[in-house]
């Protein structure tokens, strides 16, 4: 089923007008693109000598394009029912203007393009970096940059919950975003936001995101061991129960082991159970490390260069950890070293 936005029986709708030089007559189209792939027509008007007019009408706004006649020329616009006009300066620039949503979109792209700078600059100024600290001070620089735009985005996601614009912007961001930012930005959506396509995208996400959530009976899964025989959460018995998921490519995993080996064996014998889930595409490498690295408790890996259980669980950087009960309900995420130790030790009464 495409994205249902056509209304023909709409009482307003849009206009597109305009005027561009070097560009042959033919006709301008605007399309959307299908969530399964593809794109809808929206509308569609003859140009003659560069100029046009275009009408029609949308049920909800989105994000679509405007296509030239030599269908190589196109301007990305949020379309709603408003007027916007295409203009052309001396340099031969084209820009859209009209309408709340392609204005709030505007501010967007101003964000991501002094971000743009910023990463030119720090990538021209490490071509001529010459120790560890200069180009740690350039990281830093760049990633400060990012969080300062990042920032900034949710700050105008937050003032502008009216417009479908924002929930387009989130719906783009929101793998990086916590449960907790994407609750508090998707409660300040207005109804009509909440029951478009982006509001819809954004709730199916926080509903994802809830079912792996701390508090959460953690989802059963399935992966293969190295004998290619399957073993699924469900077997794993323990009094407190590890999920590690890690690869033999991961220098960050890799220097965990050690400690997660001495762990197991001091908290097995009084009811821990570790499941390794490794993220490797590899099998001889995955088999490899697990042997150099002593793991001993149950292994698995799907072996694919998109595993399913990675966006089950929406890693986005691993070691990654959950920490479980034996019921299999999430009492903690992400702890490591002594933190994961002591936190362990409290759930089997060691402390």
């Amino acid at each position: 089923m495409g994205l249902a936005i056509l209304d023909c029986h709409a009482q307003n709708g849009f206009r597109i007008t305009g005027k561009v030089t070097n560009m042959p007559d033919g006709e301008v189209c605007v399309v959307a693109p299908l969530p399964q792939g593809g794109v809808d027509t929206l509308g569609m008007a003859p140009m003659k000598d560069g100029v046009f007019e275009m009408t029609g009408t949308v049920r909800e706004g989105c994000m679509a394009i405007l296509v030239m006649p030599d269908k190589k020329s196109g301007l990305q616009l949020m379309l709603e029912n408003a007027d916007y006009t295409l203009s052309e300066d001396g340099e031969g620039k084209v820009t859209l203007k009209g309408g709340a949503a392609q204005d709030l979109f505007d501010q967007f792209a101003e964000i991501n393009r002094k971000l743009g700078e910023e990463r030119e600059a720090v990538n021209k100024a490490a071509r001529s970096v010459q120790t560890n600290a200069q180009m740690l001070s350039l990281q830093n620089r760049y990633n400060s940059a990012v969080e300062k735009a990042m920032n900034q985005q949710i700050e105008l996601i937050r003032a502008n919950g009216g417009n479908f614009v924002s929930a387009y912007m989130l719906a783009g961001m929101m793998q990086n975003q916590t449960l907790e930012t994407l609750r508090e930005l998707y409660d300040g959506f207005s109804a009509e936001v909440k029951d478009g396509y982006y509001g819809k995208m954004i709730a199916d996400q926080i509903a994802n995101m809830e079912k792996v959530a701390v508090g959460a009976v953690c989802p059963n899964f399935t992966v293969l061991t190295p004998e290619g025989q399957p073993v699924s959460l469900s077997s794993i018995k323990g009094k407190v129960k590890l999920i590690d998921f890690w690869a033999s490519w991961c220098g960050p995993c890799r220097n965990e082991n050690p400690r997660v080996v001495k762990m197991y064996g001091k908290y097995h014998p009084k009811g821990l159970e570790i499941f390794s889930v490794s993220l490797d595409t590899d099998k001889a490498a995955w088999t490899q490390a697990i042997a150099d690295d002593g793991l001993t408790w149950p292994q698995g890996s799907e072996l694919l260069q998109v595993p399913q259980v990675a966006i089950l669980f929406g890693i986005k950087a691993i070691p990654h950890t959950i920490l479980l009960d034996e019921n299999n309900k999430i009492i903690a995420k992400d702890l490591r070293g002594k933190e994961l130790e002591n936190k362990i030790a409290e759930l089997l009464g060691e402390n």
